[in-house]
């Protein structure tokens, strides 16, 4: 079975070469696989070292990682196409194990596992306490399972027949894209978690604060488009509460982690569960306010100079 894997990047020169040098490395027959990375306006090398490998690169000013994704789908030859991340590394059986659920005919879309990257506390805390994007987690939400373009195939024929990706959701467009297919009814979805592929945690709580602020905004986006508003506001009252809970609680919660012996090593998690329910409640509402969130997390916790407010852009806007 022909395959087309799909990379997204934008400023990822310091780590596209990794992924690369992994997807090169699949054991999947070489040529019945190609590797098509879309240079998504990256202000860095990131083209150029992809262009070394001898990969397809294809480039588009920057309009986000569903965009480019869709635009990898239009130049893509396989049956299945297949997304990981530039700051992603594969296992050699990766791309393997994902084709090989795709002989139940009915199969439409298949998720694969993807382990946490980096020995800093934030970055165990989110894979060692939240377990971020562990697929017994993606696979027990609601009202459907989710799987995150980290690691997912599609078969190709999903996208002709349902369309690619919104562009207009800059993050959780593949929340929005497996929950469509769900909704959908006409192909089953499946997790395969001999599918591996690790993925780079954020490093400081800036990064843990602007990825849950992406994640809240991009889900604000996709509730006003499949549920409605009423639903959405609602969530906004939901998620503030809930952070202002753990924000609240997170003193006590800390004591109580350190007068128990075998809780003391991780004592700072009730203070990173409130970052991250502060900042995804924020993010909610400014998706909900309609407003997007430019960037990665990487390129907006790196923003030192720039307020929140300079990072968002008015709805509809085409950079």
């Amino acid at each position: 079975m022909r395959v087309s894997v799909v990379v997204p990047a934008r400023n990822e020169e310091p780590r596209i070469g990794a992924c690369l040098r992994a997807l090169l490395a699949q054991d999947y027959p070489r040529d019945a696989y190609e590797v098509i990375v879309v240079d998504d306006g990256s202000t860095d090398r990131t083209a150029e070292v992809a262009e070394r490998f001898g990969v397809t690169v294809l480039r588009q000013p920057y309009r986000g990682g569903a965009a480019a994704r869709n635009l990898g789908v239009v130049h893509a030859r396989g049956e299945l196409v297949a997304f990981t991340d530039a700051d992603c590394i594969a296992l050699r059986g990766w791309l393997s194990a994902l084709v090989a659920a795709f002989e139940d005919p009915e199969l439409g879309v298949c998720g694969g596992e993807v382990l946490g990257m980096g020995d800093s506390w934030v970055a165990r805390y989110l894979e060692e306490d939240v377990r971020v994007f562990r697929l017994d987690r993606l696979q027990q939400m609601r009202p459907w399972p989710v799987f995150v373009t980290a690691n997912v195939a599609y078969r190709r024929e999903v996208f002709e027949r349902l369309g690619g990706f919104v562009p207009e959701l800059r993050g959780a467009s593949d929340l929005e894209m497996t929950w469509r297919v769900a909704r959908d009814g006409r192909y089953r979805l499946l997790g395969r978690p001999t599918a591996v592929v690790y993925h780079g945690h954020p490093r400081t709580v800036r990064e843990l604060y602007a990825q849950w602020f992406g994640y809240g905004a991009g889900r604000a986006r996709v509730d006003l488009l499949l549920v409605g508003r009423g639903e959405a506001a609602r969530g906004c009252v939901i998620h503030s509460a809930r952070a202002l809970g753990a924000a609240g609680l997170a003193p006590f919660r800390v004591v109580a982690r350190l007068v128990r012996v075998e809780k003391r090593s991780r004592f700072a998690a009730p203070v990173l569960d409130a970052v991250r329910g502060l900042a995804y409640a924020a993010g909610y509402g400014v998706g909900f306010a309609g407003r997007r969130v430019r960037g990665s997390w990487r390129e907006r916790a790196g923003e030192s100079g720039r307020s929140v407010a300079a990072l968002l852009e008015p709805d509809g806007g085409s950079r």
